[in-house]
Formats: C-alpha cells, sequence, structure tokens
C-alpha cells in the first residue's frame, strides 16, 4: 500500500556518493515568495547524465532534475507569474530552471543567465536552501525571483516538460540566428536541441538541414519541415552546433558561408575536447560566431508559447520517453544513457 507524503515530507532523486538514489526530505515552512509544486512530470536531460556519469563537478547529494511541470500546491496571496498572471493553488505551471538577482552588472546587460548570483535548479544540493530543488521529485520549492508561467490544461506534460531547458534553449538559438525566415540553415546534432531548433527554425520558413550521425535521432525529425543532410557540400549562411562534438565545431566553421554566422548551444561540458582553429578562418571570411548556453526570461516565454502553439501539431511527445515511475530512478537513468530518447520522462 503507497501512504501519501506528510505536508513536509518529499521524495528527492539525489546523486550523492557516485549514485542516484530515492531520498525523503523535511521541508521547513515555506517562506514568504516561495511557491511550492507538486510535480507531475519531470525529464532527464544531457545535463542530469553529465552529472551522475562523472562528466561535471556537482555538491554533495545534488537534487537531481531542471525541467518539470506541476501544479501549484502553495503561493502567496497575490502572487503572479513571469506574465503577471496571477498564481493560485491548483495552477498548472512550468518553471526555468535559473534563478537570477536581476540587479547584478550581468543582469542589467540581459545576461540574467550568468548571473553574478546565479542558482540552477538540478545543480545544487538538498542540504542548502531551497532543499527541493531538483524536478525529479515529489515536489519542488521555486525561490522568489526563478520564472514560473501558468500554462493550459490542454497540453500534454510530454510536450511542455523540455520547456525550461533544451526547448528555451532552443529558443535563445533561434533569436540568437535571427533569420529572415527563407535561408537556408544546418544544423549539427539531432538531440534535444538540435530538434527543437530545427523545428522552430523550419516553422520560420528556413530551409533546414540536420546532419548526425545516428538514423534514429534523425528519423525524429519527421514532420517538422526539417530534412537530413543529403551530404551535398554547400555553403550556409545560418550553421547552428547542438551536438557538442569537437569535430561538428570545427565542421561548422567551415560550412558557415562568407559573412554567415554560426550559433554554438552543444558545448557546455568543459572536458568535451578541444580543436584546433585557423584565426584566418574567423577574420577573413567575416564569420559571427555567438555561444548560447541556456537562456533569458524572454525566451523562456518564446518556448513555453511556441509549445503550446505547435506541440500538438508536430506531435513533439514523441521526444520524450514513455512515463518512468520515479521509483525507478536509476532504471530512468540507464534508459536515458541508452540514447534511445532525447529525453526520459518521469512520474513521481
Amino acid at each position: 500500500m503507497t501512504h501519501a507524503a506528510a505536508p513536509g515530507s518529499v521524495q528527492v532523486a539525489v546523486f550523492d556518493q557516485g549514485k542516484v538514489e530515492l531520498r525523503r526530505i523535511e521541508l521547513p515552512a515555506r517562506a514568504a515568495g516561495e511557491i511550492d509544486v507538486d510535480v507531475t512530470a519531470a525529464a532527464i536531460c544531457g545535463s542530469d547524465l553529465h552529472t551522475v556519469l562523472g562528466h561535471r563537478s556537482a555538491p554533495p547529494a545534488t537534487a537531481l532534475g531542471h525541467e518539470g511541470v506541476g501544479r501549484v500546491s502553495a503561493v502567496d496571496p497575490g502572487a503572479t507569474d513571469l506574465r503577471g498572471d496571477p498564481l493560485r493553488a491548483g495552477d498548472r505551471v512550468v518553471l526555468s530552471m535559473i534563478r537570477s538577482c536581476g540587479r547584478c552588472d550581468r543582469c542589467r546587460a540581459g545576461l540574467t543567465m550568468k548571473c553574478r548570483f546565479l542558482f540552477k535548479y538540478g545543480h545544487a544540493s538538498v542540504t542548502e536552501p531551497p532543499y527541493a530543488s531538483g524536478t525529479l521529485a515529489t515536489r519542488i520549492r521555486i525561490s522568489p525571483g526563478v520564472p514560473v508561467l501558468r500554462i493550459p490544461d490542454r497540453v500534454d506534460d510530454s510536450i511542455m516538460v523540455p520547456a525550461g531547458c533544451a526547448t528555451a534553449t532552443a529558443a535563445a538559438v533561434v533569436t540568437a540566428a535571427a533569420p529572415t525566415g527563407d535561408e537556408p540553415v544546418l544544423i549539427f546534432g539531432a538531440g534535444a536541441v538540435g530538434l527543437y531548433c530545427a523545428a522552430m527554425l523550419a516553422g520560420l520558413g528556413c530551409a533546414v538541414v540536420v546532419r548526425d550521425p545516428s538514423e534514429q535521432r534523425l528519423a525524429m525529425l519527421s514532420g517538422t519541415g526539417a530534412v537530413p543532410d543529403d551530404g551535398a557540400e554547400r555553403p550556409y549562411p545560418i550553421v547552428v552546433e547542438a551536438s557538442g562534438s569537437p569535430a561538428a565545431f570545427a565542421d561548422a566553421l567551415t560550412a558557415v558561408d562568407l559573412g554567415g554566422r554560426v550559433i554554438g548551444a552543444g558545448s557546455v561540458s568543459l572536458d568535451a575536447g578541444t580543436v584546433t582553429v585557423d584565426p584566418a578562418l574567423l577574420v577573413t571570411r567575416r564569420i559571427r560566431f555567438t555561444g548560447v548556453h541556456n537562456y533569458t526570461p524572454d525566451e523562456f516565454c518564446l518556448a513555453v508559447d511556441w509549445l503550446a502553439e505547435h506541440g500538438d501539431r508536430l506531435d513533439l511527445g514523441r521526444l520524450v520517453s514513455p512515463p518512468q515511475p520515479l521509483t525507478k530512478i536509476t532504471e530512468a537513468f540507464t534508459l536515458m544513457q541508452s540514447g534511445t530518447y532525447p529525453r526520459v520522462l518521469v512520474r513521481p
């Protein structure tokens, strides 16, 4: 028989001492401005997998997960979401993974994702406030300053769950690429970010080609308007590197047309490898390079709106696995490591 958790008792997927386990923690009373959300669905991201595999540093007892959808269980009277809409208990919401101060020099310059006092959900310890800071949990506590958006019930969890990471990052890539709507675009990588970028850019009228060694992943382009690369050598005015492969990064610099734009979004691990670049390639061909890591609140809004409008039509729920129970979190990580799905869906 399953017993409901006590009001302050939360189950959290924790990475500690080299292993993933479910841990029950007791939350203190909610402080003013904090929002408690009962998680209905979360997704395992590639970053979660990097943490578990030791490819990135992590504090002891890391609360895992930063993509999630849920329902508000406790909130202050008069609270609002990112758009200024009222927030009440029972509202269905999706959250950003980023808490920024909004006051430092980086925030004032629009680099809220690089705030000097940045806090990222899914990357902090359960021993520090707000304690329940991972979406792979029964409940998450959202601190003041974390962007939260109400979402319609008509959009399935499987479509909306990646909004706070993969889809918002894709929105940031599209913003940086600034297409006029009809340019050819080459994307390296058909992981989650690459697939969302492909669908967004194709929806804007771009002729999108995607290069990836996995036929299984390329098959997921079906219905997005983007197509697999045919191997023809041609220059592209916009090239997106979303794979994280150093070799793909080097290829992106040679594939871009004179005066073109390269948007790098895949190389986020410091130990991913290095490439040798001839500076004359960048200088004489007037190549513009922009790195994209995470996103702004506006790009988060763009991602949520895009999923709400196009998610059903594009059948984007197929990009996540069938639901896996939180009680089998280690098996869920094994499924993520298999590469069968860009995202693994987890339900408490």
